[in-house]
């Protein structure tokens, strides 16, 4: 998944469905470029553990919209 500080593709694109799918469960007014942000920080952090699991990267995703819905930071 990681090599040399590098994603490949598989993980890129899991990545990216979990950055997405907590991304549109957000409302609109919290769809900010720092709660993107967030919530991709959240992702690849999970990801540079080797975690593949499509499910625990939406998880990790979606936990972090939560955190910013409910103000925690």
């Amino acid at each position: 998944m990681v090599a040399h500080g590098v994603f490949d593709s598989e993980a890129l694109t899991l990545m990216r469905a979990a950055l997405d799918q907590a991304w549109i469960a957000l409302p609109s007014d919290q769809q900010t470029p720092e709660t993107r942000e967030r919530i991709a920080q959240a992702v690849v952090m999970l990801a540079t553990q080797w975690e593949r699991d499509p499910v625990e990267l939406g998880a990790v995703g979606l936990a972090e919209r939560t955190r910013i819905s409910l103000g925690v930071h």
